[in-house]
């Protein structure tokens, strides 16, 4: 297992190719439940979120070690590919990131890039906007609004259990609903002096 925080890189001789324009497809799930990019048949990547991550999940060649990969991480770009090669992926990201908690690993050959949210409960409409086509699709979007809406209830409410919980209608934005997700800074502000 090996690890690295902010920027690295993912590359190696045997690297699949650079996904080129073509006709692309959004998997409603791969491995666990996870959001599948797919292009030619072949899945690039696979991806999730919750409401303070991103993680996205790349398959590198056989045998390339953590050391082979170059993986790079910015408030708002990604590059991965394996050093001395043309990067595999190098897109925006869906959103804003936190690069100084963001970290990648290389965990039983499948890469994992942890993306820390720059906005809590912020949804993504994708993982990487590449040329447009890897936006989540209506359903799927709506399924993921309301997963970080149950997360959200949950974290607020600990003592309740949200995993069955049913809702009707459209599904508001969990960092928007009811005045919105306190941020680290409004939950852990000490008071003020208080005038008397």
């Amino acid at each position: 297992r090996a690890a690295a925080a902010g920027a690295a890189a993912v590359a190696s001789p045997a690297a699949p190719p650079a996904v080129a324009p073509g006709p692309v497809k959004v998997a409603p799930k791969g491995r666990e439940g996870r959001i599948a990019f797919q292009h030619d048949g072949r899945t690039v990547y696979e991806w999730e979120q919750s409401m303070e991550e991103v993680n996205i999940y790349v398959t590198p060649p056989p045998g390339v070690p953590a050391s082979a990969l170059d993986v790079t991480i910015s408030h708002r770009h990604l590059r991965i590919g394996i050093r001395g090669n043309p990067p595999f992926l190098d897109e925006d990201t869906g959103g804003r990131v936190n690069v100084e908690e963001s970290m990648w690993m290389l965990d039983d050959g499948e890469l994992n890039v942890n993306l820390q949210k720059a906005f809590k409960a912020e949804m993504w409409d994708a993982a990487l906007l590449g040329r447009g086509e890897h936006q989540l699709d209506p359903l799927t979007k709506e399924e993921v609004r309301k997963k970080l809406l149950l997360e959200r209830f949950q974290e607020e409410h600990p003592g309740f259990d949200f995993s069955s919980a049913e809702m009707n209608g459209a599904v508001p934005d969990a960092r928007e609903f009811m005045g919105g997700v306190a941020t680290a800074e409004q939950m852990y502000k000490a008071p003020g002096p208080s005038s008397l």
